[in-house]
């Protein structure tokens, strides 16, 4: 496939990464993060005016646009009319007009920034059942969109708690990361005027569990609604529909989803973020209904990690940051976890305005930054290596 300008002159092909993103976004494959992705790259081949030509047909080029679909908010590829057909298999051969519950309603949503101070609206109510003639897929939608707040919410706290970001004069012991959590959840009603952090415990255990459905149980907040709290804990992994602790090896049952940040499963440590709520109504048992994680660090460290391949190198930065503080370079490194075109991304930066950008993955996620201040741990003969070049960038600026 390639990008072209409307004048049909060629500007460029695409990487095979950035083949296979538009490519799942059009099957509807997509998901979360890999979602919010390949819209952003969809969006910046709109904004510059530019289509796109599929190659499926030797010899003729079958030309899409990026479209906005203005009720929905999203954006689907539209085969431009009077081009080319595409090739029988083509994953593009389908538009918005032959299926629009594609990128409509039904459609998973990106990752996205909560805004405070808004009702979170988690968990809907109990559902009656369904009525002759409501659509399935409406519920199921609906369902969606209320897990993947949860998502959401999770990745919220981590950027607004500062979590995100590490530097030498920053640190923060687990007890403060936790607090900080914990102030952010202040600004986040569960229900109209109720903060979240009412009824949030930072623990999951059978105690906390137990002083959290006793304080929704006593609750004259949620009259008329469906009662429910949160449990957010590091956890040490997440197996079938089990959380499992370093305090409880045999696990808490779940009985709703895992949420992946990234879409793929990663080893403990994580932090979980559940929803605790009754599983049906005018029921007294309380239990775990979603789940969402994000790989961190460290019990101690809870800075987001992508995949399990980033956590040695993400020490090794980590120990070569507090090593170039103690020789008076200030260097931050702060991982963009909503809203990155490059989800496997780190960006590290000077107080001498000196900024590089890498990639700690084998392989390439996304679109490749052109930027010359953009390396990858895979073009580097070993890891060694790659510290030398990192401290050498920074480093150099004393002079």
């Amino acid at each position: 496939m390639r990008i072209i300008e409307k004048t049909g002159a060629q500007v460029r092909a695409l990487t095979p990464a950035e083949q296979l993103l538009v490519t799942e976004f059009a099957e509807g494959r997509s998901e979360g993060p890999k979602l919010l992705q390949a819209n952003q790259w969809l969006m910046k081949v709109r904004t510059q005016g530019q289509w796109l030509a599929c190659d499926c047909r030797p010899g003729t080029l079958p030309v899409m646009n990026v479209t906005l679909n203005s009720s929905t908010g999203t954006l689907f590829l539209k085969n431009n009319p009077g081009t080319a057909e595409h090739a029988p298999g083509c994953p593009f051969i389908h538009d918005e007009r032959e299926n629009p519950s594609v990128r409509g309603e039904d459609a998973s949503l990106p990752a996205a920034w909560l805004p405070p101070d808004v009702p979170l609206k988690l968990i809907g109510d109990f559902r009656a059942p369904a009525t002759p003639g409501t659509p399935a897929n409406a519920l199921a939608a609906s369902q969606r969109r209320e897990q993947h707040r949860l998502l959401s919410l999770l990745l919220t706290f981590i950027e607004a708690s500062g979590l995100n970001v590490y530097a030498t004069h920053l640190k923060k012991d687990l007890s403060r990361q936790f607090a900080d959590l914990r102030a952010v959840a202040t600004r986040y009603p569960l229900i109209d005027r109720v903060p979240a952090s009412n009824y949030l415990e930072t623990r999951i255990d059978m105690k906390h569990m137990m002083m959290l459905k006793s304080r929704l149980k006593d609750s004259t907040a949620f009259i008329g609604q469906r009662r429910y709290g949160l449990l957010l804990d590091c956890v040490a992994d997440v197996v079938g529909r089990k959380v499992i602790t370093d305090r409880s090896s045999a696990g808490f049952d779940f009985q709703g989803h895992h949420l992946l940040w990234g879409g793929a499963r990663s080893s403990g440590p994580l932090l979980a973020l559940a929803l605790y709520s009754p599983a049906t109504a005018g029921s007294q048992f309380y239990e775990m209904v979603h789940v969402a994680t994000v790989p961190v660090l460290t019990r101690g460290h809870l800075f987001p990690v992508f995949r399990d391949e980033e956590r040695e190198p993400l020490k090794m930065l980590v120990s070569l940051i507090d090593w170039m503080a103690s020789k008076g370079v200030k260097v931050v490194m702060r991982r963009p976890v909503i809203g990155a075109m490059v989800m496997d991304e780190l960006v590290l930066s000077s107080d001498l305005d000196r900024v590089l950008s890498v990639s700690l993955m084998k392989e390439p996620l996304g679109p490749e930054p052109s930027s010359e201040t953009f390396k990858r741990l895979a073009d580097f003969k070993s890891l060694e290596t790659f510290r030398k070049y990192v401290a050498g960038f920074f480093m150099r600026e004393r002079d």
